[in-house]
């Protein structure tokens, strides 16, 4: 029977204090205790949002003024055990083994015979591994009880890895869609006057390789003269490492039919979400899932998103919510850009709705529901033991952070 739950991961920013709010309840409703253990807390949440069910002593943050970067792999599963010994959890939820978090969840498992769930959403295009990494995550998974990813659209990597379809789970990649509806957004977002309400793509995230930026300015400028582009607009919201590449390539586009915005908290953000015309997601393999997507639609907007980002074959349906484009074609960014600007008004309201309707399965009942029957199947599969490999693999490997 379980009684107490212990979820591990690197940091809880952004969305994970909304889902571990809605997971502390649900669980204490069937009488189970979550901890959560936070390892690195600079920048990071501390409490559950609010809660006033569970305090601060159920939080663990074990590096809290560290970044991630400066913690080492090994001090970090050093502290993340000694932590689960002091909780003494039923089950352990954690993030991937090639994190710190999930190899300690998973050696912490091993030596004290607990039952462990991860959960990830890379594929295997995302990350290429070489055969001999793919035999050591093939191993140490074999000590892994259930596995939560996002969708059935995931399975393959999953079931590569040793996986059965049983010990897969669909929960993760959720957010509270209530925060991003239309009906709660600021009614007028200072936009700049080049930008007309309902006549702009949205272009949301950090500008970085993987996310083709570039790609998609160079279709833009491309189909910018089009008749149905008439008075639509670009705009960039966040900033990053190819943010000068963008600004230099936008050039006399700059400040008119393009425009770059900073970062903005989520109250900003709604704002923007409500008064575009649609979101755009040009991203390339890494892309592993790309939640700015489930934003939108709990928005209601229609979304235009790379065939490549892993999203795009579970929440985007070609031609009733948005569409999806080879991002390595821009010419074909171009044509789904000028498409979507061609329909009539009518049909692009259609598409939000539509997008509404696809992401409301998507919100934290289905994190909870997720996490919640992994770990049942991982506590009725207890002695399951792995192979030997596995738990020798798993004494010595502590994981690594690559900031992405």
């Amino acid at each position: 029977m379980i009684r107490k739950v212990a979820i591990v991961h690197t940091d809880f920013r952004i969305y994970w204090p909304a889902r571990l709010k809605s997971l502390s309840d649900f669980l204490a409703e069937k009488g189970v205790v979550l901890s959560v253990i936070e390892i690195s807390g600079k920048g990071s949440p501390y409490d559950f949002a609010g809660s006033s069910t569970q305090g601060n002593e159920r939080w663990s943050c074990l590096f809290q003024d560290l970044e991630m970067e400066n913690i080492s792999s090994e001090a970090a599963v050093e502290a993340v055990m000694s932590r689960l010994d002091e909780i003494q959890p039923d089950v352990v939820i954690a993030g991937a083994i090639a994190f710190p978090s999930g190899a300690a969840a998973a050696r912490w498992g091993v030596k004290r015979r607990k039952p462990v769930v991860l959960f990830d959403d890379a594929r295997l295009e995302d990350v290429p591994r070489s055969p001999v990494v793919n035999w050591v995550k093939k191993s140490i998974y074999r000590t892994v009880r259930a596995m939560v990813i996002p969708a059935p659209s995931h399975d393959e990597t999953y079931r590569f890895y040793g996986f059965s379809q049983d010990q897969l789970h669909y929960g993760v990649n959720c957010i509270d869609n209530r925060a991003f509806s239309r009906s709660t957004a600021p009614t007028s977002p200072e936009v700049p006057e080049s930008v007309v309400a309902g006549r702009f793509f949205l272009a949301v995230g950090r500008q970085i390789e993987k996310k083709n930026w570039l790609s998609l300015l160079r279709a833009f400028r491309q189909v910018a003269g089009r008749p149905e582009l008439q008075g639509w607009t670009l705009v960039f919201i966040g900033d990053g490492p190819d943010h000068a590449k963008l600004k230099t390539e936008a050039g006399d586009l700059d400040g008119n039919r393009v425009v770059f915005l900073p970062f903005m908290n989520q109250e900003a953000l709604r704002g923007y979400y409500a008064a575009a015309g649609a979101l755009v997601l040009p991203s390339l393999h890494g892309e592993t899932w790309g939640l700015v997507v489930n934003e939108a639609m709990a928005a209601g907007l229609p979304v235009l998103v790379s065939e490549k980002c892993g999203s795009s074959r579970t929440l985007v349906r070609d031609g009733e919510n948005g569409f999806v484009f080879n991002p390595d074609d821009q010419g074909e960014i171009g044509d789904s850009i000028a498409k979507f600007a061609g329909l009539s008004p009518e049909k692009r309201a259609g598409m939000g709705s539509a997008s509404e309707k696809i992401i409301a399965d998507w919100g934290l009942e289905r994190f909870c529901s997720g996490m919640w029957n992994a770990c049942l199947f991982a506590d009725a599969h207890r002695n399951r033991r792995g192979s030997i490999a596995g738990r020798v693999i798993v004494r010595y490997w502590n994981g690594r952070y690559r900031p992405t």
